[in-house]
């Protein structure tokens, strides 16, 4: 029984440190968070991540139905499938020699934003997907590019995570003006008789 209440206590102050250090700010382009797209075809968010207190690296991303963050009640979407992109990258936000603040759009060739999601072709018109787009990251006391960096004796904090609100929906596919059967004749009978005008007085 004591060795219960140990562990729970343990763990409770282990994430009070996680959320005392958990300094970053995270703002997904669009700012709303809101994306649509036509079935088949594939969106994804930018990001704008601020961080002065500490150095943040960036360690994955998800996007998860709901609002809750943590990794073990994300509920995957139902519409498409979401695909990491800043994992590949190693991002560190903060002070000098750092920047604070690091922005990036989202785009699909380069693999760059936060990440991606594919809308499964066949999807119908107006399903939405409303959920959190989840960041998770790690703080250090020392620059992790320093040479003088110890990922174990400069952790200050592992695991925290940041949540945007987000959604993806599917869109209709535009459609294309054509002009009428009889707008288009009226035109190609206007457009004859001007050339047999010109013709007979050709002649």
């Amino acid at each position: 029984m004591k060795t219960s209440i140990l562990i729970g206590l343990t763990a409770g102050f282990f994430g009070l440190v996680t959320a005392a250090n958990a300094t970053a700010i995270l703002t997904l382009s669009p700012t709303s968070g809101a994306l649509s797209g036509q079935a088949g075809s594939t969106v994804g968010w930018g990001f704008t991540l601020s961080n002065s207190s500490d150095y943040a690296v960036v360690s994955s991303s998800n996007f998860c139905l709901g609002s809750s963050g943590a990794t073990s009640l994300c509920v995957a979407s139902t519409i498409g499938i979401y695909t990491d992109e800043i994992a590949s990258s190693f991002i560190v936000v903060g002070p000098t020699p750092e920047s604070p603040v690091v922005t990036q759009a989202f785009s699909a060739s380069l693999a760059t934003g936060v990440g991606s999601f594919s809308i499964t072709p066949g999807e119908p018109v107006g399903a939405t997907n409303v959920g959190q787009l989840v960041l998770t990251y790690d703080l250090y006391s020392v620059d992790p590019n320093s040479g003088t960096f110890d990922p174990i004796a400069d952790l200050v904090s592992a695991g925290n995570f940041l949540m945007a609100p987000a959604s993806v929906s599917v869109a209709s596919i535009p459609v294309t003006t054509m002009p009428e059967p009889a707008s288009g004749w009226l035109v190609a009978m206007v457009g004859g008789g001007f050339l047999l005008l010109f013709r007979k007085r050709m002649k």
